[in-house]
């Protein structure tokens, strides 16, 4: 009897240790995990600001592009609104002195007309 008691602390004390060693290596799978879970959170923070960083240096050439962009436009518009108002002036001028040669020859009638009319009120 004294041997199975023996026999039964024994596997007792086996089976302690052996439990022992399990909750060992379950507590360190457990700060392993801890530290995991820290390097993620750690990670997922420095990846976040790389992105509003990169998210920032985007939104930044964009804006540069969207001003180069708005400013050709800007200028191409006033290139063809000068060209325009330059034709505009053109043909103005154009129909300025087609009037004032129309009108010189009227006056020319108009003053040979009153002269002639004098003349011949006044023919002795």
């Amino acid at each position: 009897m004294k041997e199975n008691e023996d026999r039964r602390s024994a596997d007792f004390n086996v089976r302690v240790r052996v439990m022992e060693r399990v909750w060992e290596e379950l507590r360190k799978i457990e700060r392993e995990a801890e530290h995991i879970h820290s390097e993620t959170l750690k990670k997922s923070e420095e990846l976040i600001a790389i992105a509003k960083k990169d998210a920032e240096k985007l939104l930044s050439v964009s804006k540069k592009h969207t001003e180069a962009e708005a400013n050709k436009l800007l200028n191409k518009s006033l290139r063809e609104a000068a060209n325009e108002r330059a034709a505009a002036l053109e043909k103005n001028e154009k129909t300025i002195k087609e009037l004032r040669t129309t009108v010189k020859k009227c006056l020319d009638k108009a003053v040979n007309t009153v002269f002639d009319a004098v003349l011949g009120a006044i023919k002795v």
